[in-house]
């Protein structure tokens, strides 16, 4: 039988192996079935793979896998496990005919061909369209590279050729620090008092805003379960937030946050100011303060030192001070 029952990690797992003699020539292949299939499911699939690869090597038939049984295949086995699962395959099913039919081995000329696509201003009808940034465009092919490559993890296709798409580069770093003075003028115009309080909160302890707007306050400071790096973390609670987080509780959805946010902003005269600039702004008033990357990198909750070099440039004058302090007498 091409299938076999293994034990792997201590768990029973199934086995796929392929070995025959093909036009003189022996072939033999062997993958490890995704975890959790039944037995009936297993011999199915051995069957299915049996078929291809006897096709495959006697040149009877090129097995074709589209990138759009891959997106299949990874919504339907992963997709539980997605936070942004909503965005994602809504993102997904908007695109969902440019890359439905396409090949998943043949992926160098398409991608070039949707990059330039989602960067004209013009449709294939000629209309005109709202073009995609590179941020955008970088998102949504990162999302087809993900199901591809999941798609060769479960053996669906023979080689993972997503290193042959094209993807533009994103420099994501910003560089506005906003001060004190900055974010209390947008504290103060902005009207809706869970908002208003949250941008302090932002200010003095560098959380995201979903972070905010979930954290639970707790004696040793805000209480993080989960973050975005997979890890809790407690977050000091600044003295002058301690009242707003005593007595705040949010309830305000996105929506209502970005609305009254967006509006603050403008009133205030700092139209592109993001609520995420608060935490840059945190970040700078500690290393201001004299304060090491690596416990700035520990209140933000970076997981990599390399998070928190985008903050190195702001310790140039205090490494000036620290070199012309050599060769000096106490």
């Amino acid at each position: 039988m091409p299938i076999e029952t293994i034990t792997k990690a201590g768990r029973r797992r199934y086995r796929w192996t392929f070995e025959r003699i093909i036009e003189d020539r022996r072939v033999r292949k062997a993958k490890l079935l995704p975890a959790g299939i039944s037995a009936k499911q297993a011999d199915e699939l051995g069957r299915k793979w049996d078929s291809e690869t006897y096709a495959l090597h006697t040149g009877i038939v090129k097995p074709v896998v589209t990138i759009g049984e891959c997106v299949m295949a990874h919504v339907a086995d992963k997709s539980a496990g997605w936070k942004d699962a909503t965005k994602r395959i809504q993102i997904l099913e908007k695109w969902a005919p440019w890359f439905a039919e396409q090949d998943a081995m043949e992926l160098h000329e398409w991608s070039k061909e949707m990059v330039g696509y989602m960067r004209a201003h013009v449709d294939r009808n000629g209309a005109k369209k709202r073009p995609l940034s590179d941020a955008a465009i970088r998102n949504v092919l990162a999302y087809l590279r993900a199901a591809i490559k999941y798609a060769h993890k479960v053996g669906r296709i023979e080689s993972d050729q997503t290193a042959r798409m094209i993807i533009p580069p994103v420099n994501n770093e910003r560089h506005h620090y906003p001060q004190r003075r900055e974010m209390l003028q947008i504290a103060r115009a902005c009207k809706h008092r869970e908002v208003r309080a949250a941008i302090r909160i932002a200010f003095y302890s560098g959380m995201r805003r979903g972070e905010i707007l979930r954290a639970k306050v707790t004696r040793t400071g805000f209480s993080l379960a989960d973050t975005k790096n997979g890890r809790p973390r407690i977050v000091p609670i600044h003295p002058r937030v301690a009242v707003l987080a005593r007595r705040v509780r949010f309830t305000v959805t996105v929506k209502q946050f970005e609305m009254a946010w967006t509006a603050a902003r403008s009133a205030a005269g700092y139209p592109d100011t993001k609520f995420h600039d608060l935490r840059h702004g945190a970040a700078s008033e500690m290393i201001n303060a004299g304060i090491d990357l690596f416990t700035v990198g520990g209140v933000l909750g970076h997981r990599s030192v390399a998070s928190t070099k985008r903050y190195s440039h702001l310790v140039t004058d205090r490494l000036a001070d620290a070199v012309g302090r050599i060769g000096r007498r106490e």
